[in-house]
């Protein structure tokens, strides 16, 4: 009856879609954009109430690892990294002038410079909803409530305005990602800044007192986008989820673009941050105390190798001459959270945010500059255009608005890189100066993708779109005896033509697949290895299936499914006449599928496995889920008790169908077992035709 209750509201909620979708939201709802290669919520309430300041470390605490919310790739094992937006505008010596008519220096209320905003409305549009993804009869993705727009020209569209207060300002941001795999590491972050002097929102606004009064004010915007690579990075060294970037290091660098050639900026100015040596991280087993890339303390495996960053793309000359301007970004200053945005409340916090203090206007790392001798908490490097005027008079009906554009991407080695240098360091084959050279190396990738999106927003900018795969197929994973079955397929043909062109060019259909646990290097894979792997392709358009026999009995499997273009119609990408590939994240199974034995015909066959049992027992042959004892072998139908050795009974189950059953070594009151020795009891069992089968006993040990 659950099943069936979900379909209901599905079908209900998908039936309200298009009245609910045409609409700005005015109370907005968490958003995932997530259609590249990267996760990232953007939720108003991670902040001060906008979504144009995220504060990750506002839900820091006994959840450590789960509060950042920018995951980058989305399938590594605790891939996310410290996120955070902070857009501290910085005024000149004029100040701003108040409701009541009174000059402040830095801000009109609330926290200096803090851009505490409230979202007044959001909107989400997709050029197709997501896919949606169902597992042995369970929905796993809610409908789809926003918008669809087959004619967008990125993949996902998230616009939204913030409010902020301080200093009457009103923020339209729009956030543009793409599903192209070459375009799938970065998004663009346009934001258009008003004049209005809005110190409400409007339907909050009662009196001429929550609007400031005409004025003009000249300021500098800084903006950071922070990062620290990574949740896994820090538990695999430090042995426990820190935050606020402990070990991280922030810098940039410059480079003349590749890919855009124009005769205002054709130099990008990139920031970034990269994991560093912690002091307070313990000798490895090869005598070095250098934690740089988080190398993993049993295999070497370097962890936490990605680097983030983020380039000034555009830049608006002034509010009359709305064209690039090649002089900004003004600096690129340095920063901390500890010290700086929450440690200092002087005046003179303006220039470290404008980059006229002693720091420099384009310092480099802390370290390298000599500001400290170790990490600093909570490194935040800026992106600081200006200076600039806004005017504000309403008999003019003037409200001076001004545009930047940003685009925000993750490069670093790949896995397999991640893994061979970190086994070379930690066999003592290469230095720890070595070793830090190669985690650098993400710069280049870093760049790649910058320069990416700034040839993306070229063509963006000039009404083009950037050649795009097909849509990810809805997906269907079902359990079966000795096998596992998926399914897939698309809502309507549409789905198989070019969303550029309308050419159908769909070429293949591919399944992937992970045993064990969903995401890769995950430790209740036990360093296997394990990854996810291309098991099937077909070029037949209508074979919407596969039958995946190579299964073993109690072992969780994942799948997703991709769709491949011929690439004739991707003739104005990086790389012409390209195949593009779907991302298989957008339809992982996220619940495992496990293949089962039909119930046997005969009794005395019964096993426990593993046996003996241990808090971890699904990490060995059942690799991928904790506490997981399986039950082998069993009739079509049986009633399933375990009993302590005095006789105790733990708990009750009522079998029936499968030779196997898995059980969490919970009782009846949902408490896990004390080590002991238990009897599985085997009764009440019959064969398929009824015919009653003896009962049988099995004991087993289970060590906590």
């Amino acid at each position: 009856m659950k099943i069936k209750y979900l379909f209901i509201i599905s079908f209900v909620m998908m039936a309200l879609q298009p009245a609910i979708s045409q609409q700005r939201n005015y109370n907005p709802p968490p958003m995932l954009f997530d259609v590249g290669n990267f996760s990232m919520g953007m939720n108003k309430l991670m902040g001060d109430g906008g979504l144009q300041s995220q504060f990750s470390w506002n839900l820091t605490g006994d959840n450590r690892q789960n509060t950042e919310i920018f995951y980058w790739p989305q399938d590594q094992w605790q891939s996310n990294i410290l996120y955070q937006i902070f857009n501290p505008l910085v005024l000149d010596d004029n100040g701003i002038m108040t409701e009541d008519s009174l000059i402040k220096p830095m801000y009109t209320r609330g926290d200096a410079l803090t851009n505490f905003g409230f979202t007044d409305w959001a909107f989400e549009v997709r050029r197709y909803r997501p896919p949606q993804i169902v597992v042995d009869g369970i929905p796993l993705t809610p409908p789809y409530l926003w918008h669809e727009d087959r004619n967008l020209k990125s993949d996902i569209k998230i616009e939204f305005e913030d409010v902020l207060p301080q200093f009457g300002i009103r923020s339209h941001v729009e956030v543009y990602g793409f599903s192209n795999p070459n375009h799938a590491d970065y998004f663009i972050w346009k934001a258009t800044h008003k004049f209005t002097g809005e110190i409400k929102l409007p339907r909050n606004a009662a009196s001429s007192k929550d609007t400031l009064p005409d004025q003009t004010i000249r300021f500098w915007w800084p903006i950071a986008f922070s990062f620290g690579p990574s949740k896994a990075g820090e538990r695999a060294t430090l042995g426990t989820f820190g935050y606020e970037g402990e070990d991280d290091l922030d810098s940039w660098f410059k480079r003349k673009s590749e890919l855009v050639q124009t005769n205002t900026r054709d130099t990008l100015y990139v920031t970034y941050y990269w994991d560093s040596d912690s002091p307070t991280a313990q000798s490895y087993a090869n005598g070095s105390t250098d934690d740089t890339g988080d190398p993993d303390r049993n295999t070497g495996f370097l962890h936490s190798v990605q680097i983030p960053g983020y380039a000034l793309l555009y830049a608006d000359k002034s509010v009359t001459e709305k064209f690039d301007d090649p002089n900004q970004p003004y600096s690129l200053p340095h920063a901390t959270i500890v010290q700086d945005l929450w440690g200092r409340r002087d005046v003179g916090l303006k220039l470290t945010y404008r980059g006229d203090d002693a720091r420099g206007r384009f310092p480099l790392d802390a370290i390298t500059e000599g500001f400290s001798t170790v990490p600093q908490k909570g490194p935040m490097r800026f992106i600081t255009v200006g200076p600039y005027e806004l005017t504000k008079n309403k008999a003019q009906n003037r409200y001076d608005s001004l545009t930047f554009i940003y685009a925000v991407g993750v490069g670093g080695l790949e896995r397999k890189t991640a893994d061979s240098i970190g086994q070379l360091w930690f066999n003592n084959q290469i230095t720890d100066t070595e070793k830090k050279d190669w985690v650098l190396k993400g710069r280049d990738s870093l760049w790649e993708k910058i320069d990416r999106a700034y040839w993306a927003w070229d063509r963006l900018n000039r009404g083009l779109s950037i050649p795009s795969p097909p849509p990810p197929p809805d997906v269907e994973v079902t359990s079966g005896p000795n096998q596992i079955t998926v399914s897939w397929s698309y809502p309507d043909a549409s789905y198989y033509l070019d969303p550029e062109t309308g050419v159908d060019d769909w070429y293949a259909w591919r399944v992937y697949r992970k045993q064990g646990a969903l995401l890769v290097r995950d430790p209740l894979d036990q360093n296997s290895g394990a990854d996810w792997i291309l098991v099937y392709e077909t070029t037949q358009k209508s074979e919407l299936s596969y039958i995946d026999k190579n299964v073993t009995r109690g072992v969780d499997y994942y799948y997703a499914v991709t769709a491949i273009d011929n690439g004739s119609q991707n003739l104005t990408g990086l790389f012409p006449g390209q195949k593009l590939e779907s991302s298989r994240y957008a339809t992982r199974s996220q619940l495992p599928a496990v293949a089962f034995k039909p119930g046997l015909n005969e009794s005395g066959k019964v096993r426990v496995v593993p046996n003996p049992a241990t808090s971890a027992a699904g990490k060995g042959l059942v690799s991928g889920t904790p506490d997981k004892i399986s039950f082998f072998n069993l009739p079509v139908k049986c009633m399933l008790r375990i009993f302590t050795e005095t006789g105790d009974l733990v708990t009750t189950i009522e079998h029936y169908g499968t030779a196997d059953h898995e059980w969490n070594q919970r009782t009846d009151q949902n408490q896990y077992v004390s080590s002991g020795i238990y009897i599985l009891a085997v009764t009440d069992a019959e064969t398929i035709d009824g015919n009653p089968l003896e009962n049988q006993f099995v004991k087993f040990i289970i060590v906590r």
